[in-house]
């Protein structure tokens, strides 16, 4: 799974599972609020990123398309800027200790 694909199945958890799954640690959910900020800055108009929010409000997981067009979104803006790239390969490392692997 790549660094895309692990922030975006943990950014889709933050969104889907809020209110119904027992809150993280104070610092992870910090590091996932970190996260989600992060990612809707760069992609702030991107309509797979508007779907993938909608989504979260009315069901309980993303659909495999929004997820898959979240993730060539992802991957195009980290290609364009690698800035962006690094703070996310950052984000993710912060993570990786401490949150499981998304489902595929």
């Amino acid at each position: 799974m790549t660094m895309v694909e692990l922030a975006v199945g943990w950014m889709a958890s933050h969104l889907f599972d809020r209110g119904q799954a027992q809150e993280a640690a104070p610092a992870i959910e910090e590091q996932l609020r970190g996260l989600a900020g992060l990612v809707r800055a760069k992609l702030e108009d991107d309509p797979a990123l508007r779907t993938l929010e909608r989504e979260s409000e009315s069901s309980p997981t993303p659909t495999v398309g929004t997820r898959r067009r979240v993730i060539q979104a992802l991957e195009d803006a980290v290609w364009t800027d690698p800035h962006f790239g690094e703070a996310l390969a950052a984000t993710v490392q912060r993570l990786s200790p401490f949150m499981p692997r998304p489902a595929d």
